[in-house]
């Protein structure tokens, strides 16, 4: 049987998509985990000040605080 150009690109995409499927797999891992769970990768929330550029007002002096609760002391 002569095969006809269609069919050898057919065969030769699917030989293709299931070589690719069998690497992703490889390279993924069969253990349920991406590899961005790892503890040495934790996530850590970025800074407010990173992502708009505003500098927070420091908190730590409670004695400069304008919100008292006796007016005029």
């Amino acid at each position: 049987m002569i095969a006809s150009k269609a069919m050898k690109t057919t065969a030769t995409v699917v030989s293709l998509v299931k070589v690719l499927a069998f690497a992703t797999l490889a390279a993924c891992g069969t253990q349920g985990k991406m590899r961005v769970d790892a503890p040495m990768m934790s996530y850590q929330a970025p800074d407010i000040s990173e992502i708009t550029g505003i500098e927070e007002p420091d908190t730590s002096d409670e004695g400069s605080g304008s919100g008292s609760a006796e007016p005029g002391k």
